[in-house]
């Protein structure tokens, strides 16, 4: 089936935050006296900020969040496109089909991770953490994307790295895509499509 719409989460799915984000983290969470090492804080990847701060059982403050998107900007030179992630973007785009975006991260956030990339210019919708009650695995933040554009989840597809990305996919009724260009460790999913490069998003169509 041919989607009109490819959604795409962008944490470790098109752009690689990984280093950034976790020395981010830990950097923080120092300035609290808490001490986790880059592997325990890799459970912080995909998902918002306060479930996070739950899973790693952290006591800080209410001005965490702020601390920490300060403190991003200390790393945020070490994010990039996953090679090959930007040109096929483009090629998609002059296609005619729809690229949105659904990401766990709020408005505020994604600013400061992500307004280098100019994405308003690739993306005609971006979906953050904000504009819906429930986030990821939740199907909310795909059924608010398909709403707001028109469409229908059956004609859309959602794309990311995490087994929350497909199980929100799944619960949506998206057709959900894994991939392995990251540095995910993910192997085993229910995902609709398994793409290890870019370029593999091209054989949903016939371009």
């Amino acid at each position: 089936m041919q989607y009109n719409h490819i959604v795409f989460d962008l944490d470790g799915t098109l752009i690689d935050t990984e280093n950034a984000v976790l020395n981010t983290w830990r950097y923080t969470l120092e300035t609290y006296g808490l001490e986790y090492s880059l592997e325990k804080l890799r459970i912080v990847l995909g998902i918002p900020t306060f479930d996070a701060l739950e899973l790693l059982d952290a006591s800080v403050d209410q001005n965490f969040e702020y601390k920490w998107i300060h403190n991003y900007s200390k790393f945020s030179a070490q994010t990039v496109f996953f090679p090959g992630a930007y040109d096929i973007l483009q090629f998609i785009k002059k296609s005619g089909i729809h690229l949105g975006v659904v990401t766990s991260r709020k408005k505020t956030e994604y600013k400061s991770y992500f307004s280098k990339f100019n994405l308003e210019q690739i993306f005609d919708l971006i979906v953050c953490a904000d504009d819906t009650l429930q986030h990821k695995p939740n199907p909310e933040p795909l059924l608010y994307y398909a709403q707001k554009s028109g469409t229908t989840p059956d004609s859309c597809i959602y794309i990311g790295d995490m087994p929350t990305d497909i199980a929100s996919a799944n619960a949506a009724g998206f057709a959900s895509g894994l991939v392995t260009w990251s540095h995910s460790s993910v192997l085993k999913t229910d995902a609709d499509y398994i793409f290890s490069s870019p370029e593999e998003l091209l054989k949903l169509y016939n371009i």
